[in-house]
């Protein structure tokens, strides 16, 4: 799975694709063209192999992604990110353009807005987003509630301290979660 995480720098926050996802595809990448040209070395024919290109494709394309929200405070500026090494789109809204950051909760597989999260069908999801003045809606991230354990609220915490943009939660953490004595 593809975390996310804040970084602060010099004129701003950057909320990205951690630095250890990229070196764990890096060392994958490596990994895999040593074995596979160890193999061929010794002889062995590449038609006989073809898993090991198809997982050094996909293992450096891990490595080249980027999928980043940078924050600049000297510019006033939200870029964002997406796509591989150099080919990728970059799209650019100044701080008056936006509205307000963004983290709402809805639960995957139902659209009853009071629908409660199961253990198997329904999950509990949020969405962090920036939303901007003309009713448009930028997602930034989509992610389990369990899966992100905290860390999204605090990243939008540390972004709106950073920057100063208002935000928005739909609810507190864990308000509306059922807790019952077999769970303590």
């Amino acid at each position: 799975m593809v975390r996310h995480t804040t970084y602060r720098k010099h004129d701003g926050i950057v909320y990205g694709i951690t630095r250890t996802f990229h070196i764990l595809c890096l060392v994958f990448t490596l990994f895999l063209i040593w074995g596979l040209s160890l193999n061929i070395a010794e002889g062995v024919r590449l038609i006989t192999m073809p898993h090991i290109p198809v997982l050094i494709l996909l293992s450096l394309a891990g490595t080249l992604y980027r999928d980043s929200w940078y924050f600049n405070t000297q510019d006033n500026t939200v870029t964002s990110i997406y796509g591989f090494a150099w080919i990728c789109k970059r799209e650019t809204f100044s701080f008056s353009e936006v509205e307000r950051l963004e983290l709402t909760h809805f639960v995957r597989g139902s659209s009853d807005k009071k629908a409660k999260p199961t253990k198997r069908r329904l999950r509990a999801m949020m969405v962090l987003s920036l939303r901007l003045k003309d009713d448009q809606v930028k997602t930034i991230e989509v992610i389990a509630e369990k899966t992100s354990g905290g860390r999204t609220e605090s990243s939008l915490q540390a972004i709106a301290a950073v920057t100063g943009l208002p935000m928005y939660v739909d609810r507190p953490r864990d308000l509306d979660l059922d807790v019952s004595y077999k769970d303590l």
